[in-house]
């Protein structure tokens, strides 16, 4: 039987939308298009336009943007997670030395 080295490279996401964008960068840019969905609304239109821009904004960033090789999305997650986590530790010595 003969055996085939498969190349595979775990630090970078598979570029499946014409060898460009990957799965998580398609379904956020189809979030930041959804946003615009805010114009069929009753709302002042001020209001649509300052809370697309901000939405879509956010949606751009976290498919485009790579803060030290980690995408965005799991940046901003992990730094609302840090800013919510308990953060009182308290010193004990060990009594076993």
């Amino acid at each position: 039987m003969r055996v085939f080295k498969v190349p595979f490279d775990i630090k970078r996401e598979e570029k499946i939308f014409g060898g460009y964008l990957s799965l998580r960068q398609v379904i956020y840019l189809m979030l930041s298009a959804s946003c615009f969905a805010i114009f069929a609304t009753h709302f002042h239109l001020t209001i649509k336009i300052i809370f697309a821009i901000i939405m879509s904004g956010f949606f751009l960033l976290c498919a485009f943007i790579k803060i030290g090789e980690q995408n965005f999305d799991k940046f901003f997650f992990y730094a609302i997670k840090y800013l919510f986590r308990k953060k009182d530790f308290i010193y004990e010595r060990c009594s076993q030395w």
